[in-house]
């Protein structure tokens, strides 16, 4: 009986360490671009890896838009291009990935209403290892720093 109870205990410190080593992942200073009517929308945000190994941005859903995607804009050639990143974005262990204007984003295409400043919006990031997040994005103008 004590070895039994002995390798229930083993089974749930080892659960218990593989959820914290997974949650690694934090976010800071989200938010979301108003919209024009009939644009899409943006949004933006801080991730940190503090974690000893790199996780994936898997994915964006939301309800208030036909399409979320993940996206990099990209200067090329005197350019601006912005390209959906299918396979997700990665983020490097110990590293910031900033997402702002004219670089990693969150898209939001064939809104059901125009995003207007002071609303906010609610999305579920999810992560290859840190799993499903839920995210606020209030709708607001550019902060000076994220240009």
């Amino acid at each position: 009986m004590k070895k039994q109870i002995f390798a229930w205990g083993l089974l749930l410190l080892s659960a218990i360490s593989t959820f914290a080593a997974d949650n690694n992942i934090t976010i800071h200073h989200a938010w979301a671009r108003p919209s024009a009517p009939g644009a899409p929308s943006a949004g933006f945000m801080t991730v940190v890896n503090q974690g000893q190994q790199d996780d994936v941005l898997l994915s964006v859903e939301g309800d208030f838009a036909a399409r979320l995607e993940l996206h990099l804009s990209s200067m090329v050639e005197g350019v601006m291009k912005m390209e959906h990143q299918q396979e997700g974005i990665v983020i490097p262990a110990g590293e910031t990935i900033m997402f702002k204007p004219g670089g990693y984003h969150l898209m939001f295409m064939g809104l059901a209403k125009n995003f207007e400043l002071g609303e906010t919006y609610v999305v579920e990031l999810t992560f290859r290892d840190a799993g499903v997040m839920t995210l606020s994005l209030p709708v607001q103008q550019a902060p000076e720093s994220s240009h």
